[in-house]
C-alpha cells in the first residue's frame, strides 16, 4: 500500500505530458507557394524554383544535370562499372520523408519500365534533423550503411539521393536569414553525402509540406524547427542552395566528378498553403492528409506525396537515362532494333513512326503502368498519333524485342 501511495505522489509531482493536437482552423497562412511566385517577388526576392524566376531548369544547369544522368551506370560493390551491378538511389530525411519515400518505392514497383539495375534504399530515420546528418560520423549514417549492407549493397554503388530535411532544433523564422542559414546547412549535407558516397552524381531536393496545422506543443516532441513557417522557408533554402550552385559561388560550385559536392537540383516542391489549392491543384487537407499531431502526414497524405514523387521522377528528363532500361540511340535519330525495324523520332511529340522491312509484325505500346495504348500490325510503316499521350517513357513491344521511347512536349 505504501509503495502505491508513493508512486501516486511521484506521479502528482511529475510534470504533465502535453500531447500535440492538430488545429484544423489554421487551414491557410496567406503565403504563396514558390511555384506560384513565378516571375514575381516576395519581400524583395524573386520567386519561382530557379534563379530566373521560372520553374524550369536553366539550360546550362539542365545540361549539367543531363550529363550527370547519362554517366549513371550499374556499379559493382567496388564502384566499378558492371553489367551485373546496381544503381542505388537513397532517400535521406526523418519521419515524414521516410513514409513518403516508402510510398514512392511502393509505386515504383508498378513502373513497368523500371530499370532492373535500379535499387531504392530508404535510409530515412525519424527524429533526425540536418544538424545531425551533417556529421559523417553520426549514427544516422551508420544505420544507412547497415541498410545498404542488408541489401548486399555498398556506399560506392550509391549514385542518386533524394533529400527532404530541416534543422529540427532552431526556431528561427526571420526572413531571409533563416533560409539563408539553412541553405548553408544543405551545402554541408551535400559535402557529407559526397564524402560518404564517392560516386554520388545527382541529389534531388524536395521542399516540405504544410505544417501550419501543428500546434506549438508539437515542437516539444518533434523539434521546434519543423513548425510553421519553417516549412515555407524550407523551400526558399533549397531554391537558394541550387541558385548558389548554378551561379558558381565559392564552396557551392559544381564542376564535374571531382567536385566536393554532387549536382543539386529540384525534386518535388511539396508546399501548398494548407487547403488553398496551388496553380497545379495541390492542397493539404487537415482532416484527410494530416495526422493527429498536425505535422506528420496521414496514410492518405503519404500516398499523395508518394504519387507526386512517382509522377515527377518517372517523367523528369534528368532521370530518363537511368530510371528505365535504355536502348542505345541518338536523340532525334531512328532507334534501330536488332531486326529491320526503326522507330522515330525519339523523343516524339505528336506522332511516332515505326517502320519495318520484311514480313509484317504485331506490335503494341505500353505506358509506365503496363497499360496498352496502341496495338496493331506493322506492314511497312505505321504512323501513330501521340498528341494525347502524357509526357514520359513508353515501351514498344515487337515479338521478343522491347524498345523504350519518350514523349516530350
Amino acid at each position: 500500500m505504501k509503495s502505491i501511495l508513493l508512486l501516486a505522489a511521484l506521479l502528482c509531482l511529475a510534470p504533465s505530458v502535453v500531447f500535440a493536437q492538430k488545429d484544423c482552423s489554421k487551414d491557410s497562412s496567406g503565403l504563396i507557394p514558390l511555384i506560384d511566385l513565378q516571375g514575381k517577388s516576395w519581400q524583395g526576392y524573386m520567386g519561382g524554383l530557379y534563379p530566373d524566376g521560372t520553374n524550369s531548369r536553366p539550360q546550362a544547369h539542365k545540361n549539367k544535370a543531363l550529363q550527370q544522368a547519362q554517366s549513371i551506370k550499374p556499379l559493382d560493390a567496388t564502384g566499378a562499372p558492371s553489367s551485373n551491378g546496381k544503381i542505388v538511389w537513397i532517400g535521406v530525411g526523418a519521419s515524414n520523408p521516410r513514409t513518403e519515400f516508402l510510398r514512392f518505392m511502393e509505386q515504383m514497383e508498378t513502373f513497368a519500365l523500371k530499370n532492373p539495375s535500379l535499387k531504392l534504399i530508404n535510409t530515412c530515420i525519424g527524429g533526425q534533423g540536418i544538424q545531425k546528418m551533417n556529421s559523417p560520423t553520426d549514427n544516422y549514417w551508420k544505420q544507412a550503411e547497415k541498410q545498404l549492407a542488408d541489401s548486399s549493397l555498398t556506399n560506392k554503388q550509391v549514385q542518386v539521393a533524394w533529400v527532404e530535411t530541416d534543422n529540427t532544433q532552431t526556431a528561427d523564422t526571420t526572413f531571409p536569414r533563416a533560409p539563408q542559414m539553412l541553405a548553408d546547412e544543405f551545402r554541408t549535407l551535400l559535402v557529407t553525402l559526397k564524402q560518404l558516397y564517392p560516386n554520388l552524381k545527382i541529389c534531388y531536393l524536395s521542399a516540405r509540406a504544410y505544417s501550419g496545422y501543428a500546434s506549438p506543443e508539437a515542437g516539444a516532441t518533434v523539434g521546434k524547427g519543423l513548425l510553421f513557417p519553417r516549412d515555407y522557408l524550407n523551400g526558399w533554402a533549397i531554391k537558394w542552395l541550387i541558385e548558389k550552385q548554378i551561379n558558381g559561388e565559392v564552396g557551392y560550385e559544381y564542376d564535374g566528378a571531382t567536385a566536393p559536392l554532387p549536382l543539386a537540383t529540384w525534386g518535388t516542391y511539396n508546399w501548398a498553403d494548407g487547403s488553398v489549392k496551388r496553380s497545379d491543384g495541390l492542397q493539404w487537407l487537415c482532416d484527410l492528409d494530416i495526422g493527429g499531431d498536425g505535422l506528420h502526414l496521414s496514410a492518405a497524405g503519404e500516398i499523395k506525396s508518394g504519387k507526386m514523387m512517382y509522377d515527377y521522377f518517372t517523367q523528369d528528363e534528368t532521370t530518363q537515362p537511368w530510371i528505365v532500361k535504355q536502348s542505345t540511340s541518338v536523340e532525334d535519330e531512328p532507334i534501330r532494333t536488332s531486326s529491320t525495324a526503326s522507330i522515330y523520332p525519339n523523343p516524339a511529340n505528336t506522332e511516332l513512326t515505326i517502320r519495318i522491312g520484311g514480313s509484317s509484325t504485331e506490335a503494341r505500346i505500353i505506358n509506365m503502368l503496363g497499360q496498352t495504348l496502341w496495338t496493331g500490325v506493322i506492314d511497312g510503316a505505321v504512323h501513330i498519333a501521340t498528341d494525347s499521350w502524357s509526357p514520359g517513357m513508353y515501351m514498344v513491344m515487337m515479338g521478343s524485342e522491347r524498345v523504350s521511347i519518350s514523349i516530350c512536349r
